[in-house]
């Protein structure tokens, strides 16, 4: 088998997750598809494959993590407010599982959104090869903010068989496609159910769904599980099948998940995979007063900082009804330039304005679009 340490292109100096090479979401349209244990287990395996992993346990409101780890170990604070995280079975953990108290977590959606970015920046990760992130069912603020907050190397979907499910899960492809996350699989848990009497193997709900989105979308199926009824009590005394059962069917499904989760990210990163391209790197020079725009394809763009200034896509640059420019060329200053510039997750650049206006992003797409025009 393959290693599964996939290399990465560092994030920025500085960046709260300098030395994590790649942020992998595994989510879920719709609760009850067995999405953690998914994530639990995945993680678990590629550690066992010699990967540096670290879990962060994103389902605020129901937290499950901690239990499926068999861990109640809780984070400690440094005098300067960094957090370490627990560990468990060599996995960095952090979830809302471990800070203590079993009262429910009755959150508006800026107060999830506020607690994840803790969780992303002031919890000492240190170096890892991979974060995994369990996000909470659906498509609501939590995903939302982690798209916007971290450039995500991929994402992987859980799902059950039944075509019901497989409509479900499209909505949650639909969300990261949208912020440009690629999606490296799909995992369809559940799929059948051996009988331990007989060893009759039979359908637990009616199949097909992963094959129907693989035809529709060209979407690959890093793994097909099997129920196993010994799984649940596993899970509820946090033991993980890929340790308590190393030789089992399940717990090798588990490790060819990783390998393949792994082989499907460095597709993507090779270009292997038709994936939109995304920036590389967006540098400025003020000397020249231009932006030199690197793509992860290797492609190059260059324009100047008063077009750009010109074109921002805000709505106090353009009409959101009718499409117009409501500026002309001529009202941006001949000297402006940027002050700040920074990514937007996996889908945007931000550009602070000597002007003062801050307002717009620049989608990669519209960049992509409008450079490609001006060359």
């Amino acid at each position: 088998m393959s290693s599964v340490v996939v290399p990465a292109t560092p994030r920025p100096a500085g960046s709260p997750l300098a030395g994590v090479k790649h942020v992998i979401a595994v989510g879920s349209g719709k609760g009850g598809v067995g999405k953690s244990t998914t994530a639990v287990n995945m993680a678990v395996a590629l550690a066992k494959l010699g990967a540096k992993v670290g879990l962060l346990d994103a389902d605020l409101y129901g937290p499950s993590v901690p239990k499926l780890l068999g861990t109640d170990e809780r984070p400690t604070q440094e005098e300067n407010g960094r957090i370490h995280p627990a560990t468990a079975h060599g996995i960095k953990i952090m979830s809302m599982g471990l800070l203590g108290g079993d009262a429910p977590v009755v959150w508006r959606g800026p107060m999830a959104s506020r607690a994840l970015n803790q969780f992303l920046g002031e919890v000492d990760w240190g170096e890892l090869d991979y974060l995994i992130v369990d996000l909470p069912p659906g498509t609501g603020d939590i995903q939302i903010t982690l798209a916007q907050a971290v450039r995500l190397s991929g994402a992987v979907i859980v799902m059950t068989p039944q075509i019901l499910a497989a409509e479900i899960a499209k909505r949650g492809l639909k969300m990261f496609q949208q912020v440009r996350i690629p999606i490296l699989g799909l995992v369809e848990n559940m799929a059948s159910y051996v009988c331990p009497s007989c060893g009759h193997e039979g359908a637990l709900f009616r199949s097909g769904g992963a094959e129907k989105i693989h035809a529709e979308l060209g979407l690959p199926v890093l793994a097909s599980l099997p129920f196993d009824p010994t799984l649940v009590g596993e899970g509820d005394d946090g033991r993980p099948v890929v340790l308590s059962r190393p030789d089992s069917i399940l717990a090798k499904a588990y490790l060819d998940l990783a390998a393949r989760m792994a082989a499907e990210l460095s597709a993507v990163l090779s270009g292997a995979r038709n994936e939109k391209p995304t920036i590389a790197e967006m540098k400025p020079n003020h000397e020249g007063r231009m932006f030199k725009i690197v793509w992860s394809d290797g492609v190059s763009s260059l324009t100047t900082f008063k077009d750009l200034r010109y074109q921002c896509p805000c709505a106090v640059c353009v009409d959101e009804n009718t499409g117009h420019r409501k500026i002309t060329r001529e009202q941006v200053r001949e000297d402006v330039h940027p002050t700040k510039v920074q990514t937007v997750g996996n889908y945007a650049v931000q550009v602070h304005w000597s002007d003062g206006h801050d307002t717009g992003l620049y989608g990669f797409d519209y960049l992509r679009r409008l450079l490609v025009k001006q060359a």
